[in-house]
């Protein structure tokens, strides 16, 4: 049996934890810009807010509500809490997101709990007392079913699938075919066409068809919805394969401006990728504009793998100067590194000069040091000063060309 939490607006519910006076007001989490809802209180999704939304569309349909820009600081240390709580009851924990994880109840202490349903509610309300954070929480067979459990009584509501609460063929039956993970609303499109209506549909489904509308489905693609578990927690993920950041904001076409967000990404990108000791093989780089519709995006190999920024911010700039249009509006900027592998003896271009080398990576280890000790917004690039870091305490400890 499998345990899925989910917190409940999760982003909102940080801002409401810090503020009181702030429950039971419609609530809009904004992202890093301030113009994107990244997060709606239940009493501004009664509105019509959705998630993604600008905030501009949203402030139409709901003229009332409360904006204020996300603290990610906090975010992280009320996600930690949550899970610290939660792997005081389970000792096997995968954590999906940073407002979403999975329990293995076979690791629990005596076995699976006889009283699920009581158990549930149990950790439920545990997480609630202890961090003033709601969460969703279902329990089943299957990963599958457990997630679609946890979002069917949101928000803090508790689904145990199963003969204690709602039998599976029966809550299956309940749900339309989008509901199962890996189809949505998009895909359910197609899944119309062979007459699969419900979650219950398309699993008795013979797997030749529904390989078709589901590109990467389960193997065999028909048990995990029916009770059959196929994957288990990863306790000890892999390290990542690429690393990847966006922001969004208000309108912005100030080169200067879309420019030292792009290099606030590739500061960002190049210590989460050093923390696991690996190097890069691609960038890339992506402009979204005002309409939210446009994308324009490119990028580039390297010869070598790389892992430093002063290397990267070349590249860097050859995709910002493809990309950019001067006059254009932009209302986000997207960056990744890609084919990451672990980080060996240092390869010499024929092309680049040792000494230079060596000169960047004593640089980026300096770097390294100094986010270490005070933190990764502490030093950054002069260029990318006039971007807040999004965090309440932001210290510029120096700026480096």
């Amino acid at each position: 049996m499998f345990c899925h939490v989910d917190a409940d607006a999760f982003f909102a519910s940080v801002l409401v934890r810090q503020n009181p006076k702030l429950r039971g007001k419609p609530l809009l989490a904004l992202g890093m810009g301030g113009g994107c809802v990244i997060s709606a209180s239940y009493e501004a999704k009664a509105m019509g807010v959705k998630t993604g939304m600008r905030l501009s569309e949203a402030r139409k349909l709901c003229p009332s509500a409360i904006a204020m820009p996300s603290d990610f600081a906090e975010t992280g240390k009320a996600s930690d809490d949550i899970e610290t709580h939660l792997q005081s009851l389970c000792p096997d924990i995968e954590q999906m997101s940073v407002d979403e994880w999975f329990l293995d109840l076979a690791t629990v202490v005596g076995g699976v709990p006889s009283d699920l349903l009581g158990w549930t509610r149990e950790a439920r309300e545990l997480v609630l007392r202890k961090t003033a954070i709601s969460v969703s929480v279902g329990s089943a067979p299957t990963k599958i079913l457990a997630k679609m459990a946890g979002e069917y009584r949101k928000p803090g509501g508790v689904t145990v699938l199963g003969d204690a609460d709602v039998a599976v063929e029966a809550f299956l039956k309940d749900r339309p075919a989008a509901a199962i993970p890996g189809i949505g609303r998009k895909r359910s499109q197609r899944t119309e066409i062979y007459g699969w209506k419900t979650a219950w549909d398309a699993p008795q489904a013979p797997p030749q068809p529904l390989h078709r509308p589901l590109p990467n489905p389960p193997p065999p693609p028909h048990t995990p919805p029916l009770g059959t578990s196929v994957y288990h927690l990863v306790t000890d993920p892999a390290p990542p394969k690429s690393v990847s950041r966006a922001r969004s904001f208000i309108p912005e076409s100030n080169r200067a401006v879309l420019w030292a967000h792009a290099l606030r990404h590739l500061e960002y990108l190049v210590l989460k990728m050093r923390r696991h000791e690996l190097a890069c093989s691609g960038i890339s780089l992506g402009l979204r504009n005002k309409d939210y519709r446009g994308f324009a995006g490119t990028g580039r190999s390297l010869p070598v793998p790389c892992d430093t920024e002063s290397a990267l911010q070349a590249v860097l700039e050859e995709c910002f100067a493809e990309i950019y249009r001067p006059g254009t509006a932009y209302t986000q900027v997207h960056a990744a590194l890609w084919h990451l592998t672990p980080k060996g003896a240092e390869q010499i271009s024929l092309f680049a000069e040792p000494d230079q080398l060596e000169t960047e990576q004593a640089l980026q280890e300096s770097l390294d040091k100094l986010h270490e000790k005070f933190g990764r917004n502490s030093i950054t690039k002069g260029s990318a000063m006039s971007v807040k870091s999004g965090t309440k305490k932001h210290f510029e400890f120096a700026a480096y060309q």
